[in-house]
């Protein structure tokens, strides 16, 4: 008979921070029901089910967990009470996200332990989970013997209401990446990338600045003008996180949300920039821009990857003809709730490869926070990922 798993997960740690942050199995252990054979790896096959569930504390409202998990042999993934996803091969771990609930949420895990061709063999499940709150706080969760298990499956066991008071705790078998048979090469679950997400991308961009071009690339007077771009997310959906890549003829320094990320003067290598901030469903990138003497083209060139915290898909921004400009540089223009209103919208001036620009280059690796360019507003730094 296969047998089923009902997981529940357990708190290990909590961070104050507001951003996207890489999940792994560590502080993981593998985990099954009690019944383990005298060799200390062989369990017969059969049903057991396991859970949890998970009420956040002082008043915290969770949006959403990002899940990593693997089995041997096979599980079904539930979050109160939905089917989230399957995996087949212990060798492969999944990644997954899902929304969470205001108030107690629950992890569940079917999981089938079964070798046709053997009376028994390992078993057990590994998962990790983080818990992103709308403070921006993370919780990380991980399989341990905080949770609940017996043997067999009662129904409705993977629904928030189950009543699993009475379940003894979860067998421990040992932590990740240190307990047979999984630590050997051929059983190492492999874990999948962060995200499938391109990044922001330039290719679409457009070199942009104001109504003082006569035409693409055209001399404009020297002096500083600023720029917005306001992106709110539909649907209430909430971003932590901007990937931006920006070039400027000739400097520049950038804000996002009111915060300094950073300057720079080059047109032919852009810079590329990671910024974390509290979720949010608004956010304003604001750009002071300067033509330096002895005059020449000018142009803002960027694009921008905002990153949810709440499954949702990414928000890609680039320059174009729906920023906005100024031709000085306002007090407060940086400010988020700044009124821009009666600005003007943006001149285009041509894609990527443009001339007089030429094809920008795109670094590998980001750039530093930075102190804001002669004559530019100064304001509290970003946190700026290096």
């Amino acid at each position: 008979m296969q047998s089923k798993v009902f997981l529940g997960l357990y708190l290990v740690i909590a961070t104050c921070i507001s951003s996207v942050v890489g999940l792994d199995f560590t502080g993981a252990n593998w985990i099954w029901i009690p019944g383990r054979a005298a060799d200390g790896i062989t369990y017969p096959p059969g049903n057991a089910t396991f859970r949890r569930d998970f009420t956040p504390t002082n008043g915290k409202v969770p949006i959403s967990a990002n899940i990593l998990i693997t089995t041997d042999n096979a599980y079904t993934l539930y979050v109160n009470g939905n089917p989230v996803g399957t995996g087949v091969d212990l060798r492969f771990a999944q990644r997954y996200c899902v929304r969470l609930v205001k108030d107690c949420n629950v992890f569940a895990i079917e999981a089938q332990n079964y070798q046709p061709a053997l009376p028994g063999n390992a078993a057990g499940v590994l998962a990790a989970i983080q818990i992103h709150y709308s403070d921006g706080f993370i919780e990380t969760i991980v399989t341990d013997g905080e949770w609940h298990g017996v043997t067999g499956t009662p129904a409705g066991f993977e629904q928030v209401a189950f009543d699993d008071s009475q379940w003894p705790a979860a067998f421990v078998e040992g932590s990740y990446p240190n307990t047979a048979p999984w630590n050997t090469p051929a059983l190492t679950p492999a874990i999948p990338p962060e995200s499938q997400n391109p990044g922001p991308s330039l290719q679409s961009a457009k070199w942009i600045w104001t109504n003082e071009l006569t035409g693409p690339g055209s001399a404009v007077p020297i002096g500083a003008r600023a720029f917005r771009k306001t992106a709110t997310l539909p649907n209430g959906e909430l971003a932590v996180q901007a990937k931006i890549l920006i070039a400027t003829d000739n400097a520049y320094t950038l804000y996002v949300n009111g915060l300094l990320v950073g300057s720079g003067q080059s047109f032919t290598v852009a810079d590329r920039y990671v910024v974390n901030f509290p979720p949010t469903p608004r956010v304003v990138i604001a750009v002071y821009a300067r033509n330096v003497p002895p005059g020449g083209p000018a142009g803002v060139f960027a694009a921008v990857d905002l990153v949810s915290c709440d499954c949702s898909d990414d928000v890609y921004l680039v320059t174009d003809g729906s920023w906005k400009y100024n031709m000085g540089t306002p007090a407060g223009f940086i400010d988020p709730n700044y009124n821009d209103s009666a600005w003007p919208l943006a001149v285009t001036e041509g894609g990527f490869g443009a001339s007089p620009w030429g094809p920008t280059t795109v670094p590998a690796k980001n750039s530093p926070q930075s102190a804001a360019a002669g004559g530019a507003p100064n304001a509290p730094p970003a946190d700026v990922v290096v």
